[in-house]
């Protein structure tokens, strides 16, 4: 089933304000980087909920479980059973209900969980009545922070819980809307260790990748094609106002995040080896200054056109490479990729000049041969 929502275009408009969360969905992946990326998943951004971790069957063609997330952040000082809680808790109840009917096919044994997270203590609390009292009930409190920071809807204290049923259940019948009360048994609330500050944020995202990915050379410049990403798809509006799981242009795939990642690994392997080698490979090739101070400006414009299917010369280098590794013929770089450079203009008609078709040899090599660089 597919669900109209008048929200359902908020992918431009809410630009602005989605900055937490789609920084909030990036920091959650890299927590558990090994864990997700063992899986098939793919995420989808401002879709259903601001953000879902979608996991799939070995196969690929069924969903197995989804984890949705509604990510807030607070001005004040902390969360409480307040109104504006409950409006949210009532929005994700519904998400829940959503997600299960939506037409996405699923594993019989699916499941899916509804996360509300925030970077604001949140503080979930009973306070009795006088005849309450009288009949010895004691106010609780159940605190979220970075002593508590998860909790499951059926482990908080049943007094605070049916306070939140109570909350929830006023608010739809004053909205008039349905209360998906079956949804609570999906519900959990969390506390995350994030700044609120939006540069202290992305400096708190590099140092995460440093330690969950610590092969990256260029976590910084990870992160932020990991979050280019995500912009590229919160961007995209629901078509016909629809919103399914089946609609592909609001999907980040998890082999595009691992490829993301691999092009960063690779790109600065590439670097590193130019550099090392500059000198002699800019002799060889008779490299001009102004691209050898330039060279990553180079680099990276080389590796967008390998990725170019429609660009037969650069596929033809790349086709080449693949199926030659000189690495074992030749004991310096500037022999080696000069050797590349013969072979491709004997073997190819190729209307590239030397310095241009070295550059696409050395982007390949390191793409296929880098796993032996250092």
């Amino acid at each position: 089933m597919t669900k109209k929502s008048k929200a359902a275009n908020s992918g431009i408009d809410a630009l602005l304000g989605f900055e937490f969360q789609r920084n909030c969905a990036l920091y959650l992946l890299l927590d558990d980087y090994a864990h997700i990326s063992s899986q098939e998943f793919f995420l989808c951004i401002e879709h259903h909920d601001d953000f879902l971790f979608c996991y799939r069957s070995d196969c690929r063609s069924n969903i197995e479980a989804i984890h949705s997330y509604q990510a807030k952040k607070l001005s004040g000082s902390t969360w409480t059973i307040d109104a504006r809680f409950a409006e949210i808790i009532a929005k994700m109840l519904g998400v829940g209900n959503d997600l299960k009917n939506d037409s996405a096919p699923k594993c019989k044994s699916y499941t899916h969980k509804l996360t509300f997270i925030s970077n604001t203590d949140i503080k979930l609390s009973f306070s009795p009545k006088k005849e309450e009292k009288k009949n010895g009930k004691e106010e609780i409190t159940h605190l979220l922070n970075e002593q508590n920071c998860m909790s499951p809807y059926n482990e908080i204290p049943e007094e605070i819980k049916n306070k939140i049923h109570e909350k929830v259940r006023d608010h739809c019948l004053e909205a008039s809307i349905i209360y998906h009360e079956t949804e609570l048994c999906n519900l959990q609330i969390q506390w995350i260790d994030f700044p609120r500050n939006k540069n202290s944020q992305k400096d708190t995202l590099v140092g995460l990748m440093c330690r969950k990915l610590p092969h990256v050379s260029d976590p910084s410049a990870a992160v932020e094609l990991l979050l280019s990403l995500f912009r590229d798809v919160e961007a995209v509006y629901n078509q016909g106002k629809i919103i399914s799981l089946l609609d592909r242009t609001k999907r980040i795939e998890g082999n595009e995040i691992k490829k993301a990642i691999n092009v960063i690994e690779t790109e600065q392997k590439t670097f590193k080896l130019w550099r090392a080698h500059s000198a002699e490979l800019s002799r060889k090739f008779q490299v001009p200054v102004g691209i050898q101070s330039s060279h990553e400006s180079r680099i990276k414009d080389t590796f967008e056109l390998l990725k170019d299917m429609s660009n037969n010369e650069h596929q033809i280098i790349k086709n080449f490479i693949k199926q030659n590794n000189y690495s074992m013929s030749y004991s310096g770089y500037d022999d080696m990729f000069h050797a590349y450079v013969t072979s491709i203009k004997d073997k190819s008609s190729i209307n590239l000049k030397d310095i241009d078709i070295f550059f696409a040899a050395l982007c390949a090599f390191v793409e296929y041969y880098g796993e032996t660089l250092k």
